[in-house]
């Protein structure tokens, strides 16, 4: 490691950062309730608070929002067979239809239920809308006609199933007082009231084949077999869950799910072990149980209806081969049909962003750690994610090995977990859980040269190093143990970092100090002091002797590790500083504030860059990607990761090419006035939004020639070009000196163009503005010209009469 005072020589192979761009942002877009993938399996629809996100399932990032202002919580949403419309409930007990491809609301009328619509769908011709409320009442809408048809009431609890039958003319529903009921469309009867359910009834599935055999599932943990047309129950499939959705598999031998024959029905569950189960309906057995991985085992011990992993809702997705499925921590996931295997999955609501972390041999993994006891885990390529369970309450921090290839999460259950990538994100597996502190643990940290040892910080004040028996934690992690513990701090220990050759360790902690210790026994070093609130993050620098410490005082400091005194302080967030990142060979660093701003600034002059706002919220995570560090990646407390890219070289190719065009364009301009080539120069100047040129030009016109050849010069612009030349004349008539010019022109404008073209204009409405306070002073100052010259041709009269009268005067 070299001396602080070698940051003055930068390496000049190495340009300074001077601007961030954001790559793609990621918020939340699934809060609970409906989703729905449309026939072609293109896009994903789900229900986000008072809105409907639109997801591209290639890359899993939002391209549409269908909402409208001060629009209420959205309780139900559903898409036409040919996905061309949308039908959205509200909270309002409005209904709206959307063309959600061109998001613009076609039509919304009053619902007319006396409560909020639960339940919807639409039969195959797009012409018909079932809605079902917590009024206890199903109404049927004619969509294309505009009205409603049908009003059933005779359920005396409040709808959770509605189903068109395939042949059109039958309804079928279910509701909390424990009964399905069949409905006659054509006269509005109730055909059957069907009983046998215990609790509250979840999905129906119509049997594909045989339309009158019915299957029903409910929380009271069996499924139901029903002919519809002789109004009896046919058979009854305990299945020792709470089922929320039953979906039809084809009439096909599957041997890898257990179907071996193509006549008997097999239907898949899904509910609330987490685990989706296959069925035969004949024999009633279950002939097939999902496999589930290795970090859910634990959790699946919980089959509570509320418990994280269970399922709330399932649908096949025909078009890609998938089963489609949510749970109750608002992940998505996309199973294969045929091997009920983990194909993809998105994370629709992160809550509050704690850490994030870039791991993988590329860094093409993002980890992080948010409002939840899972480790959710990410590929940037498609938002590909998955969870890891293992931890018992929320995880808070998170470190990865220089390889990418391990993680360390620590949580509020006083453990540490290590984690180790396979092949990709959903093979990762625990290796080894660490415990022995006595409250949360707040920071950890993993060795760099080599993944011999990791440090953990708690809230119980202590510091601990653990070591294997090997270089490798990963030989034996059965041995992994404590070595050391040392009481590191008055106060909450938020931060841990390794310096590069991995003989010393920086904390930082709430009681207002950093302190480095030696690496092989945690003996104190050193105390960093300075700060006058608490300290979020502390780094060591790659390069130098240093390190830099982020605190609640709104400060960045930097520190010699060898005198332990303060050589910078950096001065310009207004709020706390939460987390901070060396870039650009340690010449730089970024940080992130309370205010949810991320900030660069350049260590040699202590000067603020650049200011990037990507946030709304107090910006918790930061990293940056170690290999090249062209890359940014900032989470939030309101969801949302944001993915920045480094465009400092793109930005100076372009603001070169923009120099050599802006000379040649000048060199060609000056040439064209020379050459009195007006029309050709006034186009070019307009071009480059040149205002002191074009008004050269036209003084020039004015001066040389004649208002007819400007006149004339200004019929060949084009709109675009005459909106341009308008802006000019805004600014130009605010000047006495050029007003003329600005009036001039802006007559020979009108003169050429009709209202309706003005009208057409991008910046009419400002441009008008702009020129009516000054056109009326300039209007007002002429008219008193004119009387003054009226005046004055009264005296020049008085003169003349008085020199006819004089000779007879003197007569």
């Amino acid at each position: 490691m070299r001396s602080c005072s070698s940051m003055l020589h930068q390496s000049t192979k190495k340009i300074p950062k001077e601007s961030y761009e954001v790559e793609f942002k990621q918020t939340a877009f699934y809060t609970g309730g409906k989703i729905h993938v449309t026939s072609d399996g293109s896009y994903l629809l789900t229900t986000c608070r008072n809105a409907v996100k639109i997801i591209d399932m290639d890359t899993g990032l939002v391209v549409s929002t269908i909402e409208e202002d001060d629009d209420p919580a959205v309780t139900c949403f559903c898409v036409t067979p040919d996905d061309e419309s949308l039908v959205v409930a509200s909270e309002n007990r409005l209904l709206k239809l959307w063309d959600w491809k061109n998001n613009t609301v076609t039509r919304s009328w009053k619902s007319i239920h006396d409560g909020p619509i639960l339940e919807m769908t639409i039969e195959q011709t797009s012409t018909l809308l079932a809605s079902g409320s917590s009024d206890k009442s199903i109404k049927i809408w004619d969509i294309d006609r505009k009205y409603w048809t049908h009003n059933l009431k005779g359920h005396t609890g409040v709808i959770t199933a509605v189903k068109f039958h395939p042949e059109g003319v039958w309804l079928l529903s279910a509701a909390l007082d424990l009964h399905i009921r069949v409905w006659n469309l054509q006269n509005s009867e109730c055909l059957a009231c069907l009983e046998g359910h215990f609790s509250a009834i979840t999905d129906i599935l119509i049997d594909p084949l045989h339309t009158d055999v019915v299957i029903s599932s409910g929380r009271d943990k069996v499924l139901l077999v029903w002919d519809i047309k002789q109004k009896e129950k046919l058979n009854t499939i305990p299945v020792y869950e709470a089922v929320e959705s039953i979906i039809p598999l084809e009439r096909c031998v599957n041997s890898e799910i257990g179907v071996k024959s193509k006549d008997d029905l097999h239907v898949v569950t899904a509910g609330s072990k987490g685990a989706l189960r296959v069925w035969n309906c004949a024999t009633r057995l279950c002939v097939h149980t999902q496999k589930l991985p290795e970090s859910l085992t634990d959790a699946a011990a919980d089959d509570s209806e509320t418990a994280l992993h269970s399922i709330t809702q399932a649908f096949a997705v025909k078009s890609r081969n998938q089963i489609c499925t949510s749970n109750h921590e608002h992940n998505i996931q996309f199973y294969s049909s045929e091997t009920l295997h983990l194909e993809k999955q998105y994370i629709g609501n992160n809550e509050e962003i704690m850490d994030v972390q870039l791991f993988g041999s590329n860094e093409e993994y993002l980890a992080l750690a948010t409002n939840s006891v899972t480790v959710k885990v990410y590929s940037l390529a498609d938002f590909d994610s998955d969870c890891l369970y293992g931890h018992t309450d929320l995880v808070t921090t998170l470190s990865v090995s220089t390889d990418g290839h391990l993680l360390l999460s620590g949580s509020k259950d006083n453990t540490a977990i290590l984690w180790s990538l396979g092949e990709n994100i959903h093979d990762m597996h625990k290796i080894y859980r660490a415990t022995g502190h006595a409250q949360s643990v707040s920071s950890v940290c993993l060795t760099r040269l080599s993944c011999s040892a990791m440090l953990t910080g708690s809230v119980d004040n202590t510091l601990k190093l653990w070591k294997g028996p090997t270089d490798d934690l990963t030989d034996s992690p059965e041995q992994i143990y404590c070595t050391q513990t040392v009481l590191a701090h008055d106060r909450d220990i938020n931060s841990i970092d390794m310096s590069p050759n991995d003989r010393l360790v920086l904390t930082g902690s709430r009681d207002k100090t950093a302190k480095i210790w030696r690496a092989d026994d945690l003996s104190l070093v050193g105390i960093l002091k300075g700060h006058t609130r608490g300290i979020w993050k502390a780094k060591f620098s790659p390069v130098d002797q240093c390190a830099i410490t982020a605190s609640a005082d709104g400060t960045l400091k930097m520190f010699d590790i060898s005198s332990f005194t303060c050589i910078k302080t950096f001065e310009g967030h207004e709020s706390p500083i939460l987390n901070v990142c060396f870039v650009t060979r340690g010449m730089q660093f970024v940080s992130s504030d309370d205010d949810g701003l991320v900030r660069l600034w350049n260590i040699k002059d202590t000067e603020l860059v650049k200011t990037f706002e990507g946030h709304s919220e107090r910006c918790w995570a930061l990293t940056v990607c170690k290999h090249t560090q062209n890359r940014m990646v900032s989470g939030c407390a309101n969801a949302t990761i944001v993915v920045w890219k480094d465009v400092t070289e793109t930005n100076i190719i372009k603001n070169r090419e923009i120099q050599e065009k802006s000379l040649l364009n000048q060199q060609e301009l000056s040439n064209l006035m020379h050459e009195k080539r007006f029309h050709e120069a006034l186009s070019l100047a307009l071009t480059m939004e040149k205002p002191f040129h074009t008004l050269t030009i036209v003084k020039e016109i004015l001066s040389e020639e004649t208002e007819d050849v400007l006149l004339e010069t200004v019929s060949k612009l084009d709109l675009t070009q005459i909106d341009v030349l308008l802006r000019f004349c805004v600014e130009w008539n605010t000047n006495s000196k050029t007003c003329h010019e600005a009036q001039l022109l802006l007559s020979q404008v009108l003169q050429i163009h009709s209202l309706e073209e003005l009208l057409q204009l991008a910046n009419i409405s400002s441009t008008v503005e702009g020129l009516l306070p000054y056109t009326e002073r300039h209007y007002q100052r002429m008219s008193k010209l004119v009387q003054q010259t009226q005046f004055i041709d009264y005296t020049f009269q008085c003169m003349r009469l008085g020199e006819k009268t004089s000779p007879n005067s003197t007569a």
